[in-house]
């Protein structure tokens, strides 16, 4: 009897021990699957975020300079004589590093300059160096006027004063020092990580009044867009009849 009563006892120690070691098991791998769960579903989290990271890099814009529309001398025949505007260039932050007026004949602006755009990758991984588009003003003209006869903004081989900043300013003088061979030269080009150098012109009609964006995107060339067009008061008066 007390054999029979040690082995039932010795038998429900051995099922509790197998038991409890299955448990154990069972927890250890139910926890080691939660852990690997949350690895790649952290990891998912962190590479959706580099996605939109990237995405913003890419399509991301600085803010090159405001141009105000000052004044202008409209002939007898209602054509305009001259355009009078002025130029504020800004830094990162938007604030005022240099301003200039200048005299146009006629209405159609152009803002000439000269862009440097570096490969899409660098752009989005966000590249100390080559992670924008970088922009030389060299002169604004309009219509009516050579292009070499258009007055000066920035100087060639200069670096802008919006990027004359830290470490990186030695190699944006490069840049500038070495345009034209950039622009020419596929092997000097691809050795600075150089997808495109070239000039660019944008140009439209401007009216007293108006205030203009230039603008750079990071991966893209440059755009002049409105930021307040004043109302008519022309036009105001016919919608009034």
């Amino acid at each position: 009897m007390i054999a029979v009563i040690r082995t039932g006892i010795t038998s429900i120690v051995l099922v509790a021990l197998l038991m409890a070691g299955y448990w154990q098991v069972k927890t250890t791998e139910h926890s080691r699957a939660m852990a690997h769960l949350e690895a790649v579903n952290s990891e998912l989290e962190q590479k959706v975020k580099d996605h939109k990271d990237m995405v913003t890099r890419l399509s991301r814009s600085k803010r090159l300079a405001h141009i105000e529309i000052l004044d202008q001398i409209v002939a007898l025949n209602g054509n305009i004589e001259e355009t009078t505007i002025r130029l504020i260039e800004l830094d990162d932050d938007g604030g005022e590093i240099a301003r200039q007026e200048f005299t146009i004949p006629g209405d159609m602006l152009f803002v000439d300059a000269w862009t440097v755009k570096f490969d899409h990758e660098n752009i989005a991984q966000g590249h100390p160096l080559y992670g924008r588009t970088l922009v030389l003003l060299r002169r604004i003209y309009s219509d009516r006027m050579a292009p070499i006869d258009g007055f000066p903004i920035d100087t060639p081989g200069a670096i802008p004063p919006g990027y004359a900043v830290g470490e990186i300013s030695l190699f944006e003088q490069k840049i500038w020092d070495h345009f034209w061979q950039l622009a020419t030269d596929e092997n000097l080009a691809r050795s600075m990580e150089v997808r495109v150098a070239q000039g660019e012109a944008v140009y439209k009609p401007v009216r007293v009044n108006q205030i203009y964006e230039l603008q750079v995107d990071a991966s893209g060339g440059i755009s002049l867009t409105p930021l307040a067009v004043p109302e008519d008061p022309v036009t105001q008066s016919d919608d009034s009849t």
